[in-house]
């Protein structure tokens, strides 16, 4: 019990510490990196207060702190590209099988889209013949 304190303490001065340093070390991290970096880390420690490790001797090794937070981070970046691949193709063939857009409405917004341009390329050489 008295160990657990002791750690629980020092990780709490880890946290405090990593937290006034956090603007000049996560400075070059993305939102999601640094997301996920968050989670890999309190995963980690949750491992890491396993009594096993504590008889073997690791919790003092940073390296097997610092390879499980690379490993947890990995795994959940993967997981979710995975599933907005998977959603997004869902999404892409949901919207195919729906017909939108329709070839009525993209023949629609090609004629829609010339018509336009001519109109903005009048309207130009008409204030341009105007002005000079």
């Amino acid at each position: 019990m008295r160990q657990t304190i002791i750690i629980l303490a020092c990780l709490a001065f880890i946290a405090c510490a990593i937290i006034r340093r956090s603007g000049q070390r996560f400075a070059h991290l993305t939102g999601w990196q640094k997301l996920f970096g968050l989670i890999a880390v309190l995963l980690a420690v949750l491992i890491l207060l396993n009594p096993d490790f504590l008889a073997l001797g690791l919790l003092g090794d940073t390296t097997l702190f610092d390879v499980l937070v690379m490993a947890l981070s990995l795994q959940m970046l993967v997981i979710v590209q995975w599933a907005w691949r998977g959603f997004s193709t869902a999404f892409v063939r949901s919207v195919r099988w729906v017909g939108i857009p329709s070839p009525g409405l993209r023949l629609l917004i090609a004629f829609s889209a010339v018509a336009i341009g001519s109109a903005v390329s009048s309207i130009q050489k008409v204030v341009h013949r105007i002005l000079s």
